[in-house]
């Protein structure tokens, strides 16, 4: 176990992770889901060297990296990727629109995230062409988060 997870009293093991659909790679556990104040907070875990796919966010979010490291790619208008690797207890904050692709280094990564929606629409998955597959709302959140509960 990570020491910095000991600190905190923090066992994944202990966490009902979710699949995300038929993706594979990582999952996602809903802490809360607060449709009146538009307030959504959740882990993420991905497993070792992996990453999931080309998503959009639409709401000021943040971040911290509770285990491993959180790597993220985002497109570049020549074509590129840009990578950034986040840390443990690496803290990050999105006032709004980003599109990117994360994951993790070689032990995996844990990832808390806030979301502060103004809006329905949370965030947008993406095709590898960056067009829009599917948009993800609160109320889907709500209804994620209810069948967890389950």
């Amino acid at each position: 176990m990570n020491r910095n997870l000991d600190r905190l009293n923090f066992n994944p093991a202990n966490i009902a992770w979710q699949a995300f659909g038929s993706y594979t790679g990582f999952s996602y556990y809903l802490l809360n889901v607060d449709v009146e104040t538009r307030v959504i907070d959740l882990l993420f875990n991905f497993n070792a060297n992996q990453k999931c796919f080309y998503h959009r966010h639409h709401q000021p979010s943040s971040a911290i990296v509770l285990h491993g490291e959180q790597h993220i790619w985002e497109p570049q208008e020549d074509g590129s990727e840009r990578h950034e690797i986040r840390p443990t207890g690496h803290f990050a904050i999105a006032q709004g629109v980003e599109t990117h692709i994360e994951g993790a280094g070689p032990d995996g990564c844990i990832v808390y995230q806030n979301i502060r929606a103004r809006e329905d629409l949370v965030y947008s998955i993406l095709n590898d062409d960056l067009s829009t597959r599917v948009d993800v709302s609160i109320h889907d959140f709500m209804t994620s988060y209810l069948q967890q509960a389950a």
